[in-house]
């Protein structure tokens, strides 16, 4: 008998300590925020929350499906904008489903862990949101310029990252992989930057960080080198003088970095096949002689494109490569010597490429 009034009194207990985790906001109680952009002017942060009333708004319909609005709060830092913006807004706001965080181009030169610091630390971020820096234009007004010209901004933002895995293997600008790369002190961090047009949004290449903040912008070929580094290439036009377009269909890159003497040398071995596209010369380009000639353009094509961001590293003293991490994971020994003065040694590392390629079979249509 004991027993049995000791659990209906336990009971009442568990059941009270439930109701308060089950205590949710219905969905057509809250705004869910799909873009958040980031700003700082005039000593202040802004921050701008794009949602769609269908998303739990007014008409509840689901993510995506109603009109677009836009809310701002500001504040001292991020974070305080971010809650100025909850009182602007007329209902409760969520950052959980958040596919994109927009950084403006006073922001990151302020710092992106100042942008970045108080989302890291809620526990409803998405690590696979994407990150994006807006050249020479305030995330705010890159969005109002959207909303502007009827653009479904979430939908096209959405549209950047399907489109770039078409060409690369991974989006490397992913929330977590951002925070990551933040975290190591010697190489610089690279984050895809934007470029507004009426007919849409154009990501065009990186944006340089420095000690964590903007220094510079890669243009696409700079930017294209370093995705071959990075081994993420997926697909890449070739375009030869020769009246000959090939697409690069597979690729392989692999890093060595050795220290002799105090010189480091990194080795670039790139292996690659590619497939014909357009072929406008008379020549009978499938011939032994003419397909040799044709693999050394395309390597010779494809070395030009890596030594862009190569170059860029060495003229700016920039680890834009990571190679830091590429040489302390190789030669664990030898980098207690250099990591003190890893700044001053990256304008004088040695770069060797290897590259290898073939042209596999295309199929041809026409007369015989």
């Amino acid at each position: 008998m004991m027993l049995k009034k000791l659990i209906f009194l336990i009971l009442p207990i568990l059941l009270c300590g439930c109701t308060h985790d089950m205590n949710r906001e219905e969905i057509d109680e809250i705004d869910l925020v799909l873009v958040l952009g980031i700003d700082y002017d005039q000593n202040e942060f802004s921050v701008s929350a794009l949602y769609s009333t269908g998303s739990g708004g007014a008409s509840g319909a689901g993510v995506g499906t109603g009109k677009e609005e836009l809310v701002k709060g500001e504040g001292k830092t991020a974070y305080e904008a971010l809650e100025n913006l909850k009182l602007n807004n007329k209902k409760n706001i969520t950052l959980a489903q958040a596919g994109s965080f927009l950084i403006g181009e006073a922001a990151a030169k302020k710092g992106i862990d100042q942008s970045l610091d108080f989302l890291k630390r809620d526990e409803t971020i998405k690590m696979e949101a994407l990150v994006y820096i807006i050249k020479e234009k305030k995330a705010e007004d890159f969005i109002k310029e959207g909303i502007k010209n009827k653009q479904t901004i979430h939908e096209d933002l959405k549209a950047i990252e399907q489109k770039q895995l078409k060409l690369l293997t991974r989006n490397d600008n992913t929330f977590v992989n951002i925070l990551n790369d933040m975290e190591q002190n010697y190489s610089s961090v690279l984050i895809p930057y934007l470029l507004a047009e009426k007919a849409g949004f154009r990501m065009e290449g990186y944006a340089v960080f420095d000690q964590l903040k903007l220094v510079d912008y890669l243009d696409r070929e700079t930017s294209d080198g370093v995705n071959f580094i990075r081994n993420i290439m997926r697909s890449y036009p070739i375009y030869l003088k020769d009246e000959v377009s090939l697409a690069v269909s597979y690729t392989n890159t692999k890093l060595k970095a050795s220290v002799n003497n105090d010189t480091i040398l990194v080795t670039i071995k790139v292996d690659f096949e590619t497939m014909m596209k357009e072929i406008l010369t008379k020549e009978n380009v499938f011939s032994g002689e003419e397909l040799l000639q044709l693999t050394e353009a395309q390597n010779e094509y494809i070395v030009n494109i890596l030594n862009k961001p190569v170059q860029y590293s060495l003229n700016k003293g920039l680890d834009i490569l990571n190679l830091a991490r590429l040489v302390e994971n190789q030669n664990v020994s030898d980098w207690s010597t250099i990591e003190g003065d890893w700044n001053n040694r990256i304008g004088g590392i040695q770069f060797k490429y290897q590259v290898r390629s073939q042209i596999t079979k295309s199929f041809i249509l026409g007369n015989k």
